[in-house]
């Protein structure tokens, strides 16, 4: 199986908005891959099937497949290799993403401990793992630890060749710690410079919505409500571009609805009530 092609073809899904294309396309690939006992495939499409159920909230089902990845590596002798840690780093952000803090925080300490043991120092692997412990540590109100794991992740991700990208992601993970230390005017300013950055990709990144919606939350905190307005309307159209409705999108559509409360009360409610839906169909 080739599997940059297979690559190839995810990401037109994602750049033209196919998302209900992406998940048959995998489970198809997925099976013709384990019947052909191709593993670096399946484990490669394991990988991107997780990725995908994590970002649609779907957290339970991106659980079990990060078992499934990580049970395939154990099998074929793996456990302790820098592919391993790799697809742990994955499966930690899967259990973060179901709500299981600490159970990501023992797996990125694995992770890290398999990257040192493997002198590991190529700066997207370890640049990723520091951000997504800074998230953990975020969730967990360590927002000290949380701006550490930050700090050092951001000269690594600058060193890399056209990565744009995991720039603003890392300025946005910094932005939300400063935020909640009440830094809103330096936060103010990474978010602006993650949003440059994510308008001069040729396709929305997944992290988008984010930057926006947490400038949106700054601009409220101000008492900017026409901004803030806007900010949030701006997230929504990028998470639902990338993701379709998910839980991040209720998340923020919210957060709109409070800035709308003393602006708007019918739409308010109705935004309100649109959450709530999206809420209840990923608790059945």
């Amino acid at each position: 199986m080739n599997v940059q092609e297979l690559l190839q073809t995810l990401d037109g899904y994602f750049r033209n908005n196919q998302v209900d294309m992406v998940e048959p396309f995998l489970l198809n690939h997925l099976n013709r891959a384990t019947a052909a006992q191709d593993h670096p495939a399946t484990l490669t499409i394991l990988n991107e099937l997780m990725g995908f159920y994590r970002g649609m909230s779907r957290t339970t089902e991106a659980v079990a497949v990060a078992q499934r990845a990580l049970n395939l590596l154990e099998t074929l002798g793996y456990q302790g290799s820098v592919p391993y840690a790799t697809t742990l780093l994955n499966a930690a952000t899967a259990y973060r993403a179901d709500g299981q803090t600490s159970r990501a925080i023992d797996a990125y300490d694995q992770v890290m401990s398999i990257y040192t043991a493997n002198k590991v120092e190529d700066p997207y692997l370890v640049a990723s793992l520091y951000n997504n412990m800074s998230i953990a540590y975020q969730e967990l109100g360590d927002h000290a630890r949380a701006t550490n794991y930050l700090q050092r992740a951001l000269p690594l991700v600058k060193t890399i060749p056209g990565g744009e990208a995991d720039v603003a992601v890392t300025y946005t993970n910094l932005a939300h710690s400063k935020i909640k230390g009440g830094r809103l005017a330096d936060a103010r300013e990474d978010l602006l410079e993650a949003v440059r950055l994510f308008e001069s990709q040729s396709h929305i990144n997944p992290h988008y919505g984010a930057a926006l919606a947490a400038l949106g939350e700054i601009a409220f905190r101000q008492q900017d409500m026409q901004h803030a307005i806007g900010y949030y309307e701006r997230a929504l159209a990028a998470i639902e571009a990338h993701y379709g409705k998910n839980m991040y999108y209720a998340v923020t559509l919210e957060s709109l609805a409070v800035v709308l409360e003393d602006i708007d009360a019918a739409r308010s409610a109705n935004l309100k009530d649109e959450a709530v839906r999206i809420q209840a169909s990923f608790k059945h």
